[in-house]
């Protein structure tokens, strides 16, 4: 079910706030205004998808498998007082409010609306989250046959290396997907490829050794005739192991999954960060939603670039700042479109991507 809207009151720093989601969104914004906010209500409902379809007034779990908001007294709207917190969700298919009560965590208002015996299913079973807090190198990694199952990967891609060894020659669910190079549309080779824009000529082999429980990564290098060893994550470059479950969540997504990553462009040169902008925009063309927080005007760039290529069109991209007027907590969260061109026509607000020439004009005068 792709979402068109979601509203959310009294939340941390989002006193009322309402976006409208795209088959890409963007969230941009200094820091501590409000980006991560938004994207944990939506971990929020995910966390308590079962409690709502299995009591009628249930507690909201606020700390569990998508996140930990710490104590119940930080999550409310500084400014509010016996004001409840809600979250609206709104979809071509139904609209639906999650409402409890600040105090005691205990829900008011629920999915499904009242009145509907349908259960509440806002998520496909395939909804990946990829945290900003990420797998780092190492000689091996976990087993989790549970996940792989349910085709996902972990929260930190912990079990990326595991998906990728069971899944290697499996044909991605998305053909525009398949890389310019490839020769098939099995996953491991575009994956390969795909790091190859990264990291050029690299070449990723996963294999899960049974008896000791683990999996065990490595990545080789073509350069013409010649092929090197294989090398362990520890001696190639962190972005390669990093960026890994970015690439792998997006190749195996289908279409109407929702997947929601962080800082994408931690740990890529420029150029890396704008290939991972087009891999997401033909992906959110092609009917995966995508929502990424991100502090990189190169990852902008290469979704502005791809719009312009005709990969994805104008109205499946939104870009939102999130931003703080001065003297107040609340976040606001300005709206900025892209044309055809891969132009943004309208007035940049103030602290958009506009280090460069800042510090630019500080050099010049």
């Amino acid at each position: 079910m792709k979402i068109d809207s979601v509203r959310v009151q009294n939340f941390k720093s989002l006193k009322d706030i309402t976006l409208d989601l795209g088959g890409i969104t963007l969230l941009t914004g200094v820091n501590s205004c409000g980006k991560s906010s938004f994207i944990q209500t939506l971990l929020l409902l995910k966390q308590n998808e079962n409690r709502i379809n299995m009591a009628r007034s249930p507690i909201v779990n606020i700390k569990g498998e998508y996140l930990d908001l710490g104590n119940k007294r930080d999550i409310l709207f500084q400014e509010a007082f016996d004001e409840n917190i809600s979250i609206e969700v709104k979809s071509t298919e139904r609209n639906s409010s999650f409402v409890f009560n600040n105090k005691d965590l205990k829900m008011i208002a629920n999915f499904p609306l009242l009145g509907s015996e349908e259960s509440f299913s806002l998520f496909n079973d395939d909804f990946q989250y990829i945290s900003t807090d990420r797998i780092a190198p190492s000689i091996t990694y976990e087993l989790s046959d549970e996940n792989i199952e349910k085709n996902l990967i972990g929260i930190r891609g912990e079990y990326t290396a595991h998906y990728l060894a069971t899944n290697r020659h499996k044909k991605m669910p998305i053909e525009a997907l398949r890389h310019p190079d490839s020769k098939t549309e099995q996953l491991l080779e575009n994956v390969s490829l795909w790091l190859g824009n990264i990291s050029d000529g690299i070449e990723v082999k996963a294999q899960v050794y049974e008896e000791l429980q683990n999996v065990n990564l490595t990545y080789s290098y073509t350069y013409g005739e010649t092929t090197t060893n294989d090398f362990s994550p520890l001696n190639i470059g962190f972005g390669v192991t990093y960026v890994l479950p970015i690439i792998v969540a997006i190749l195996k997504a289908k279409p109407e999954d929702l997947l929601i990553i962080e800082n994408p462009e931690s740990h890529l040169h420029p150029a890396g960060q704008s290939k991972i902008a087009e891999l997401c925009a033909i992906a959110a063309a092609n009917g995966v939603q995508i929502i990424i927080e991100t502090h990189s005007d190169h990852f902008l760039n290469g979704l502005r670039v791809a719009t312009k290529k005709k990969m994805i069109e104008p109205e499946q991209s939104q870009v939102y700042y999130f931003r703080k007027e001065k003297n107040s907590l609340e976040s606001i969260a300005d709206n900025l479109r892209i044309d055809e061109n891969g132009r943004i026509n309208q007035e940049w607000p103030k602290g958009f991507f506009d280090e460069w020439d800042n510090r630019l004009d500080e050099l010049l005068w």
